[in-house]
Protein backbone atom coordinates (compact mmCIF):
# COMPACT_ATOMS: atom_id res chain seq x y z
CA UNK A 1 0.00 0.00 0.00
CA UNK A 2 1.01 3.43 -0.89
CA UNK A 3 0.33 6.85 1.24
CA UNK A 4 -2.07 7.42 -1.83
CA UNK A 5 -3.78 4.16 -0.87
CA UNK A 6 -3.47 4.82 2.31
CA UNK A 7 -5.44 8.53 1.28
CA UNK A 8 -7.79 6.88 -0.84
CA UNK A 9 -9.32 4.41 2.12
CA UNK A 10 -9.59 7.25 4.56
CA UNK A 11 -11.74 9.27 1.86
CA UNK A 12 -14.28 5.97 1.25
CA UNK A 13 -14.75 6.22 4.93
CA UNK A 14 -12.40 3.65 6.39
CA UNK A 15 -10.71 4.12 9.97
CA UNK A 16 -6.88 3.93 10.37
CA UNK A 17 -4.98 3.05 12.91
CA UNK A 18 -0.92 3.50 11.56
CA UNK A 19 1.83 2.19 13.22
CA UNK A 20 4.81 4.37 12.00
CA UNK A 21 8.15 3.58 12.10
CA UNK A 22 10.00 6.47 13.14
CA UNK A 23 12.14 8.59 10.91
CA UNK A 24 16.07 8.70 10.33
CA UNK A 25 18.10 8.83 13.38
CA UNK A 26 22.14 8.18 14.07
CA UNK A 27 23.90 4.72 14.09
CA UNK A 28 22.89 2.81 17.49
CA UNK A 29 25.39 1.77 20.05
CA UNK A 30 24.69 -2.47 20.20
CA UNK A 31 25.36 -2.62 23.50
CA UNK A 32 23.05 0.07 24.63
CA UNK A 33 20.69 -1.03 26.98
CA UNK A 34 17.80 1.83 26.44
CA UNK A 35 17.92 1.16 22.41
CA UNK A 36 19.54 4.23 21.40
CA UNK A 37 16.37 6.19 24.16
CA UNK A 38 18.51 9.34 23.73
CA UNK A 39 18.93 9.96 19.64
CA UNK A 40 17.28 12.16 18.22
CA UNK A 41 16.32 12.18 14.45
CA UNK A 42 18.59 13.19 11.96
CA UNK A 43 18.21 16.61 10.01
CA UNK A 44 17.37 14.11 6.93
CA UNK A 45 14.76 12.13 9.04
CA UNK A 46 13.29 15.51 10.36
CA UNK A 47 12.82 16.75 6.73
CA UNK A 48 11.53 13.06 5.98
CA UNK A 49 9.11 13.31 8.99
CA UNK A 50 7.32 16.62 7.91
CA UNK A 51 7.04 15.35 4.01
CA UNK A 52 4.55 12.48 5.65
CA UNK A 53 2.88 15.71 7.84
CA UNK A 54 2.09 16.86 4.85
CA UNK A 55 0.81 14.02 3.15
CA UNK A 56 -1.58 13.32 5.66
CA UNK A 57 -2.34 16.88 6.38
CA UNK A 58 -6.33 16.60 4.49
CA UNK A 59 -7.16 14.73 7.69
CA UNK A 60 -5.89 16.85 10.46
CA UNK A 61 -9.69 17.51 11.46
CA UNK A 62 -10.06 13.78 12.93
CA UNK A 63 -6.88 12.93 14.34
CA UNK A 64 -4.97 11.45 17.21
CA UNK A 65 -1.05 10.70 18.08
CA UNK A 66 0.48 8.22 20.13
CA UNK A 67 4.32 7.82 20.67
CA UNK A 68 6.72 5.13 22.16
CA UNK A 69 8.55 7.36 24.63
CA UNK A 70 12.13 7.42 22.68
CA UNK A 71 13.09 10.57 21.35
CA UNK A 72 13.11 9.43 18.07
CA UNK A 73 10.07 8.79 18.12
CA UNK A 74 8.74 11.41 20.02
CA UNK A 75 10.14 13.75 17.72
CA UNK A 76 8.60 12.28 14.94
CA UNK A 77 5.58 12.43 16.03
CA UNK A 78 5.60 16.29 16.57
CA UNK A 79 6.82 16.79 13.20
CA UNK A 80 3.92 14.87 11.45
CA UNK A 81 1.38 17.17 13.43
CA UNK A 82 3.21 19.78 13.20
CA UNK A 83 3.15 19.44 8.89
CA UNK A 84 -0.56 18.78 9.43
CA UNK A 85 -1.13 22.25 11.19
CA UNK A 86 -1.54 21.21 14.61
CA UNK A 87 1.41 21.95 16.58
CA UNK A 88 -0.07 21.83 19.95
CA UNK A 89 -2.05 18.44 19.19
CA UNK A 90 -1.88 16.03 22.42
CA UNK A 91 0.77 13.34 21.75
CA UNK A 92 0.29 9.93 23.78
CA UNK A 93 3.30 8.09 25.03
CA UNK A 94 3.18 4.92 26.81
CA UNK A 95 6.27 2.60 27.31
CA UNK A 96 4.66 -0.35 25.52
CA UNK A 97 5.47 1.48 22.12
CA UNK A 98 8.36 1.33 23.51
CA UNK A 99 11.08 -0.71 25.37
CA UNK A 100 8.08 -2.12 27.42
CA UNK A 101 6.51 -3.33 24.42
CA UNK A 102 4.06 -6.17 24.58
CA UNK A 103 6.53 -8.16 22.32
CA UNK A 104 9.86 -8.31 25.21
CA UNK A 105 9.30 -10.52 27.76
CA UNK A 106 12.54 -9.41 29.30
CA UNK A 107 14.26 -6.47 27.14
CA UNK A 108 17.94 -7.00 27.95
CA UNK A 109 17.54 -10.46 26.70
CA UNK A 110 16.59 -9.27 23.37
CA UNK A 111 19.90 -7.20 23.46
CA UNK A 112 22.02 -10.33 24.01
CA UNK A 113 19.82 -12.16 21.32
CA UNK A 114 20.47 -9.50 19.02
CA UNK A 115 24.35 -9.36 19.74
CA UNK A 116 26.74 -9.11 17.63
CA UNK A 117 24.67 -6.56 15.56
CA UNK A 118 24.47 -9.21 12.75
CA UNK A 119 21.95 -11.53 14.18
CA UNK A 120 18.92 -9.41 14.20
CA UNK A 121 17.42 -9.85 10.66
CA UNK A 122 18.36 -13.66 11.12
CA UNK A 123 17.10 -13.55 14.83
CA UNK A 124 13.81 -11.42 14.16
CA UNK A 125 12.54 -13.70 11.24
CA UNK A 126 13.12 -17.16 13.28
CA UNK A 127 10.61 -14.99 15.59
CA UNK A 128 8.30 -14.39 12.70
CA UNK A 129 8.41 -17.80 11.11
CA UNK A 130 8.05 -19.54 14.41
CA UNK A 131 5.84 -17.49 17.01
CA UNK A 132 9.05 -17.46 19.65
CA UNK A 133 12.00 -16.32 20.56
CA UNK A 134 14.33 -15.96 23.67
CA UNK A 135 13.48 -12.59 24.94
CA UNK A 136 10.12 -12.33 23.50
CA UNK A 137 6.77 -13.52 24.44
CA UNK A 138 4.67 -15.31 22.01
CA UNK A 139 4.20 -13.42 18.77
CA UNK A 140 0.20 -14.10 18.50
CA UNK A 141 -0.39 -13.48 21.65
CA UNK A 142 1.80 -10.33 21.77
CA UNK A 143 -0.39 -9.18 18.55
CA UNK A 144 -3.66 -9.42 19.75
CA UNK A 145 -2.43 -7.83 22.92
CA UNK A 146 -1.22 -5.03 20.85
CA UNK A 147 -4.05 -4.28 18.80
CA UNK A 148 -6.75 -4.49 21.21
CA UNK A 149 -4.76 -1.70 22.95
CA UNK A 150 -4.91 0.22 20.38
CA UNK A 151 -8.54 0.05 19.97
CA UNK A 152 -9.65 0.66 23.48
CA UNK A 153 -7.74 4.08 22.83
CA UNK A 154 -9.08 4.44 18.65
CA UNK A 155 -11.72 7.58 18.64
CA UNK A 156 -10.75 9.69 16.11
CA UNK A 157 -10.94 8.75 11.82
CA UNK A 158 -6.87 8.24 11.98
CA UNK A 159 -4.76 7.53 14.58
CA UNK A 160 -0.79 7.82 14.15
CA UNK A 161 1.19 6.10 16.57
CA UNK A 162 5.35 6.25 16.46
CA UNK A 163 6.98 3.17 17.04
CA UNK A 164 9.83 0.90 16.34
CA UNK A 165 10.55 -1.23 12.75
CA UNK A 166 10.56 -4.76 14.74
CA UNK A 167 7.08 -4.21 16.49
CA UNK A 168 5.94 -3.20 12.85
CA UNK A 169 7.43 -5.98 11.09
CA UNK A 170 6.35 -8.02 14.25
CA UNK A 171 2.76 -7.07 13.92
CA UNK A 172 2.26 -7.46 9.71
CA UNK A 173 4.10 -11.40 10.25
CA UNK A 174 1.31 -12.06 12.96
CA UNK A 175 -1.43 -10.72 10.82
CA UNK A 176 -0.79 -12.18 7.36
CA UNK A 177 0.35 -8.99 6.43
CA UNK A 178 4.69 -9.60 5.94
CA UNK A 179 5.39 -12.89 4.57
CA UNK A 180 8.19 -12.39 1.99
CA UNK A 181 10.60 -11.12 4.86
CA UNK A 182 14.35 -10.08 3.96
CA UNK A 183 16.50 -7.38 4.51
CA UNK A 184 14.84 -6.11 1.65
CA UNK A 185 11.71 -5.55 2.31
CA UNK A 186 12.28 -4.73 6.16
CA UNK A 187 10.13 -1.16 7.30
CA UNK A 188 11.94 1.78 5.72
CA UNK A 189 11.92 4.85 8.51
CA UNK A 190 8.24 5.79 8.47
CA UNK A 191 7.33 2.83 6.51
CA UNK A 192 3.74 1.46 8.71
CA UNK A 193 1.80 -1.04 9.48
CA UNK A 194 -1.90 0.14 9.17
CA UNK A 195 -5.02 -1.92 10.32
CA UNK A 196 -7.78 -0.42 8.02
CA UNK A 197 -11.47 -0.59 9.60
CA UNK A 198 -14.08 -0.71 6.81
CA UNK A 199 -17.55 0.88 7.38
CA UNK A 200 -18.88 -2.35 8.35
CA UNK A 201 -16.29 -3.08 11.28
CA UNK A 202 -14.07 -5.12 9.37
CA UNK A 203 -10.28 -4.88 9.39
CA UNK A 204 -7.62 -5.42 7.02
CA UNK A 205 -3.90 -5.08 7.54
CA UNK A 206 -1.55 -3.75 4.87
CA UNK A 207 2.16 -2.40 4.89
CA UNK A 208 2.16 1.07 4.06
CA UNK A 209 5.78 2.29 2.18
CA UNK A 210 5.91 5.86 2.31
CA UNK A 211 9.00 5.78 0.11
CA UNK A 212 10.24 8.62 1.86
CA UNK A 213 13.21 6.85 3.24
CA UNK A 214 15.48 3.79 1.82
CA UNK A 215 16.90 3.94 5.08
CA UNK A 216 16.85 0.54 7.24
CA UNK A 217 19.59 1.39 9.74
CA UNK A 218 20.94 4.59 11.54
CA UNK A 219 23.25 6.78 9.47
CA UNK A 220 26.87 7.60 10.58
CA UNK A 221 26.65 11.51 11.66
Amino acid sequence: MTLGDLSAELRRGSRVILQVRHAERPKMDPTDPTFGDALPLTAEGERTARLLGEALKEFAGDVQFFSSPLRRTRMTAALIAESMGLGNVPITVDGLLGNESFYYKDALEVLHVFTPPENFFPESFKYMDTGSLRGFNDLAESSDALEKWLFERFTSRLMVVTTHDLYIAAFLASRGAYTDRSRETWPRFLDAAAIIVAEDGSRRYSMVRTKLSNGIVGVKI
